[in-house]
């Protein structure tokens, strides 16, 4: 099963299994991953890091405005709440948007997955200036990681061609600058804080191109005959 450069199997195949009253619920789904990504980017470096008076963007963690005795804390508490909402329907849209790839079906499921577990974030936040709060969050944190890292893995298996590519690059960017932010923390410093905004960003970008590859129609395959015909591709 194929979806070659990133394009999807013909129409002729999609017919029997799409339903025209679903479609509008599923592209809704899908739309959600965007508009997740784009809030992320204006909730933490736009509205939260402008309240922080001394904030460096260029050289402190974005996680640093998740944590209780932010100043930036009580934007990021309501938005935390719509995140997982909106993430949580964009793996689900993933889900509704590919039939017949057992990988995509994991992906979808993993993303979904990784939406919801942003309330076990929630209940572990760092806490400035108290190192018993570390530990929880690190683990909370690394399991959230794991089932990205897994999603986009999944995605990639399912994809041929550009996707694949895509989703590849875009896993070993994140993970690799989010391997060198890491070894230099606690920073403040420039490679902590621009490394870590690459790897956040990275993955917030690939949100939005599934979502685009998605959107115009499900992912379906045609199902092997009983002559033992290959499975459709593009």
């Amino acid at each position: 099963m194929s979806v070659a450069g990133g394009r999807l199997p013909e129409r002729r195949w999609a017919a029997a299994f799409e339903s025209p009253r679903r479609d509008p619920l599923r592209k809704i789904l899908l739309g959600a991953g965007p508009a997740s990504s784009l809030l992320y980017v204006v909730f933490t470096d736009g509205f939260a890091a402008s309240r922080w008076e001394g904030y460096r963007r260029t050289g402190q963690m974005v996680s640093e405005l998740f944590a209780v005795g932010s100043p930036g804390r009580d934007v990021l508490v309501p938005f935390t709440w719509i995140y997982t909402v909106l993430f949580t329907a964009f793996g689900l849209g993933v889900w509704n948007s590919v039939r017949g790839s057992r990988p995509l079906r994991i992906g979808g499921a993993l993303l979904t997955a990784y939406g919801l577990w942003n309330i076990m974030g929630a209940l572990f936040p760092l806490r400035l200036g108290d190192d018993a709060s570390i530990p929880m969050h690190i683990v909370a944190t690394n399991i959230q990681l794991a089932l990205m890292v897994a999603a986009m893995c999944f995605v990639a298996a399912g994809f041929h061609g550009r996707m694949r590519i895509y989703s590849i690059v875009s896993l070993v960017v994140s993970a690799l600058m989010g391997m060198v932010a890491f070894m230099a923390a606690p920073g403040p410093n420039l490679v902590l804080g621009i490394g870590e905004r690459i790897s956040i960003g990275a993955f917030l970008l690939w949100v939005a191109v599934l979502a685009a590859a998605l959107w115009k129609r499900p992912v379906l395959w045609k199902r092997p005959t009983a002559a033992g015909s290959k499975e459709a591709s593009s």
